[in-house]
Parts: C-alpha cells; structure tokens; sequence
C-alpha cells in the first residue's frame, strides 16, 4: 500500500486531513477547532510523505515529526499521524486502539471543558451564575475546567487587576503581577464556583499562562482547602513555546493543589525537563 495524496478542507473551523492510497482505503484526522489557519501547514508536508506505506506509521512519521514546533504547529503533524493510524486500523480490520495495545477500561471521567454560556461580567456572582448552568446541564459533568485570570476577561474588566499591560483583542496574551486586589479577586470568584459546586462536581482552573512565581505559590496555597482538582498553564501554556520547568517544580514544591500544564508542548524531548525536575 502506498500514500497518494494528503488533502486537507476547513470544516466549520476544524482543518480536517484526509490520507489517500492506492489500494482506495482512506485515512481522517482532524485537528482542533479555531485552528483553520493550520490548513496551509498540513499540506506542507505531502511531498514528505507521498509514496510511502501508511501503515508503517512510525517510519512515515519520522519523515515529517521534526519539522513540527509548539502548539499549534505541532497539530499539524499530530492530524496526519491520525490519519495514518487510521489507515492501519482499516487495513487490519481492527479498531486503531487495538494496535496501540488494546483496551483498558470501559470506562474514563470527562470534564466540561467546551459546554459554555455566556457571561454577563467577571464579577464572583457571575462566575457562580454560571457554574450553576453548567452543573445543571443534562450531562451531568463530574468535572468542571473554567477559565480565570489570564485566561479570562478578568484583566481587562477588573480595574487595577495586574501591574502588567492589559492588552484586549483576540488572544491578548496578557502576563505579569497580580495587584493585590487582583488576586483577591481571583480567589474570590474560585469560592463562589466551589460554593453553587460542593463536592458534588470538581473544579478544575485554567488560569494563564501569564502568572508569576510569588503569584503562582500565593494562589496555589489560597486554594488548598478548596480541593481544586488542578491549576493549569499558570507560567507558560497555550502557544507559548517553551517549558520553564525550572519554574514549575517551585510552584509544585510549595502547594498541595495540582499543578497542570504541558498541551502546548510538541515532541517527548521538550516534555523531559518536566519529568526530570
């Protein structure tokens, strides 16, 4: 079997890649949604893989992971790698989980990352006005991510909330201290989300990147009696090309609250400072 062409067409906003062969068996992956941009990028990479067999995935690969980078470049490369697990699966006639060792359980947990409704402001009320729809939802979540700080609204809508520039716009990437009354606000509006919550669904905080360290410890620590099942990107995060790990072994040294972050990141070599340290 061997490739003949890598297409690729923005769906809503998903750049979906479809692998084609010569035997006629079609592979399909897709990459995440607000990332239509990447669709050039995808098709970069067709020379690289043309003519080679899909359903030696890693060999195909080889040719092309190297050339990916930190989220969301490495989406592209990630989108074709599916695609070819696809074509393995189909050619095998098995499901693709089958090839990457088989089932573990029939079962996993899922948090409400993606099922939003508007919000009026960035107040602690609002924050709890809209954790209680979200708990109400027909799903019955039993995990809850939500965004604060700078991964919010909060820096343009909270007067004085940092000592950073406050840019707004699409992805301000905004960064810097927090004043004191912005961390207290911070706070504030995670205990009134934990509050319409209980411990009847866990909250998860998608907090940056953007924090500085003395910050970072300061909220970890505020948060502890909260049971917040993690804080994630606090440092660095979406589309920001580095690690830090340094850093973020100093946040995790000095809280008992969960520290996340790694979804911007693109091959294991850039993950092993993390796991080192």
């Amino acid at each position: 079997m061997k490739i003949t062409d890598l297409k690729c067409a923005v769906i809503g906003d998903n750049p979906v890649v479809r692998i084609l062969t010569d035997e006629g068996i079609d592979g399909y992956g897709e990459v995440e949604s607000y990332k239509p941009y990447l669709k050039p990028h995808i098709l970069f990479y067709r020379d690289f893989i043309l003519g080679e067999d899909p359903t030696n995935v890693e060999r195909v690969m080889l040719r092309i992971r190297k050339l990916g980078s930190f989220k969301p470049w490495g989406s592209a490369v990630s989108a074709i790698e599916m695609a070819l697990w696809d074509i393995a699966g189909k050619a095998a006639g098995v499901p693709v989980y089958k090839l990457l060792g088989g089932k573990v359980r029939d079962r996993v947990r899922v948090y409400n990352g993606a099922i939003r409704f508007p919000m009026a402001g960035a107040s602690p009320e609002d924050y709890a006005e809209n954790m209680a729809k979200m708990k109400a939802r027909p799903e019955k979540f039993s995990l809850i991510k939500q965004g604060i700080a700078f991964h919010s609204p909060m820096p343009s809508q909270v007067p004085n909330f940092t000592y950073g520039e406050v840019r707004t716009g699409r992805r301000p990437f905004n960064r810097g201290p927090l004043t004191e009354r912005g961390l207290k606000h911070v706070i504030a509006c995670v205990e009134a989300m934990k509050a319409v919550l209980g411990d009847e669904v866990g909250l998860a905080l998608d907090c940056g990147p953007g924090w500085m360290v003395p910050d970072a410890i300061r909220l970890a620590r505020a948060l502890e009696p909260l049971n917040i099942a993690w804080l994630e990107d606090l440092i660095t995060g979406d589309y920001t090309p580095y690690v830090l790990a340094d850093l973020y072994r100093e946040v995790t040294r000095a809280t008992t609250t969960p520290i996340h972050t790694g979804e911007q990141i693109y091959l294991r070599q850039h993950f092993k400072d993390l796991f080192e340290r």
